[in-house]
C-alpha cells in the first residue's frame, strides 16, 4: 500500500520527460518539409500517419494588425485528457519567434502578436497525453493560406452620364501573389446582393435612381484558384454619392464656366482690338514716296515734276456796236 504514491509522481515524471522530449523536436520542426493541406499525427501506436485536415476543426488567420489567431476543436479526445498548444513562426527554414508550450482546453483559441519577421509559414503542434499514451498533431500553414487582406484603397464613385462610376486600388498581399489572384464585392447599398469581380479596378452601374444616395463599400480575398481558403477582408469605409446633387454640381460648374468665360472671352477681343489701336500710334507705318519719286530716284528722270506751260491764246477784240436811233423831227 504503501507504493501507490509513488504512482502519480512517476507520471508527473514521465510527462516532464515527455514536454521536453517536444520542445526538442520543436527547435527544429520549421525544417520540416510537410504539405500544407495535410496533418501529420504520431502517438505511442502510431508513427508518421496522415490525416486530412477536413477531419479536424482547426483554422489559423492572420489579420493586417499582424495579431495571429488559432482556434481548434478536439471534441472527440476524452474529458481527462491533456492538452499542449505550441506555435512556430518561421522564416524559411528558421523559427523567428520563440516557440511556447501552453495547456489549453479541448476547444480554444489563442491570438499571438507577431513581430516584425518575414514570416514564410507556422507550425502548430497540439500534444495529447492520457496516463502513460500520448498523441502530437502537427500541422502546417503557408502565409498565402493565412493572410487575410486589407479592404481595397482609393474608393472612388461618381456620376457620369447618368451612370455610377466605382474605381479601386489594387489589393496588397504580404505574399507574392499574382493580383489576377484577387476577387472584390462591392456594395452599393441598393439592398442587392454584393457584385463580384475577378481582374478589374472598375465598375459602372448604367442606370442609377437621380433621386438615390449611394453608399460604396468594398471587401477583397484571394480567390480559390490560388488558395483552398480564403477569408474576406472587412468591408471599407463607405463612400457616399448622391445623384442629384452630383448633376446639381455638374449643371453649378457649367453655369460657373460659361459666366467666368464669356467675360474673359470679351476682354481678350478688346484687349486684341485695343492693342492694335496702340500700336498704330506706337509704331506708325513707314510713309511710301509716290511712284514718281521712286522714278526718278531710280532714272534721274525730273521730266515729271514739271507741267508743259501752254501756249497763251491771241486776244479777242471785241466790238461793241451801239445803235442811235434819232427822233423824228429833228434835224443836224
Amino acid at each position: 500500500m504503501k507504493m501507490f504514491p509513488a504512482l502519480p509522481i512517476l507520471r508527473s515524471g514521465f510527462l516532464v520527460l515527455f514536454a521536453l522530449q517536444i520542445e526538442a523536436d520543436i527547435s527544429d520542426v520549421c525544417e520540416d518539409t510537410m504539405s500544407s493541406d495535410e496533418i501529420d499525427v504520431q502517438s505511442t501506436s502510431v508513427q508518421g500517419h496522415k490525416v486530412e485536415m477536413e477531419n479536424i476543426d482547426l483554422t489559423c488567420v492572420l489579420y493586417p494588425t499582424n495579431i495571429l489567431n488559432c482556434s481548434w476543436s478536439f471534441n472527440t479526445v476524452r474529458q481527462d485528457t491533456q492538452l499542449f498548444v505550441n506555435i512556430s513562426i518561421c522564416a524559411g527554414n528558421k523559427s523567428v519567434q520563440s516557440p511556447d508550450l501552453s495547456s489549453e482546453e479541448k476547444v480554444g483559441s489563442r491570438s499571438l502578436a507577431l513581430h516584425d519577421h518575414k514570416m514564410s509559414h507556422l507550425i502548430l503542434h497540439f500534444n495529447f497525453t492520457l496516463r502513460d499514451e500520448w498523441t502530437v498533431y502537427v500541422s502546417k500553414y503557408d502565409l498565402n493560406m493565412l493572410e487575410v487582406l486589407s479592404p481595397p484603397q482609393n474608393i472612388s464613385a461618381s456620376i457620369k452620364d447618368g451612370g455610377l462610376l466605382v474605381t479601386w486600388g489594387a489589393a496588397h498581399s504580404r505574399a507574392d501573389t499574382d493580383p489576377y489572384c484577387f476577387e472584390y464585392q462591392l456594395d452599393m447599398g441598393d439592398q442587392e446582393t454584393p457584385k463580384q469581380f475577378s481582374d478589374q479596378l472598375s465598375y459602372r452601374e448604367p442606370h442609377v435612381d437621380p433621386s438615390s444616395t449611394y453608399r460604396v463599400t468594398m471587401r477583397t480575398r484571394k480567390d480559390n484558384y490560388c488558395v483552398d481558403f480564403s477569408q474576406w477582408s472587412e468591408w471599407s469605409h463607405a463612400v457616399s454619392v448622391h445623384a442629384a446633387v452630383e448633376q446639381s454640381t455638374l449643371n453649378n460648374l457649367v453655369i460657373v464656366s460659361i459666366s467666368l468665360g464669356l467675360p474673359m472671352i470679351l476682354l481678350a477681343v478688346l484687349l486684341l482690338l485695343h492693342h492694335q489701336r496702340l500700336s498704330k500710334v506706337l509704331f506708325p507705318p513707314i510713309p511710301r514716296p509716290p511712284q514718281k519719286y521712286k522714278h526718278f530716284l531710280q532714272t534721274n528722270d525730273s521730266s515729271n515734276f514739271f507741267q508743259p506751260t501752254q501756249s497763251a491764246e491771241p486776244a479777242q477784240e471785241i466790238t461793241e456796236v451801239q445803235d442811235m436811233e434819232q427822233p423824228p423831227g429833228k434835224t443836224l
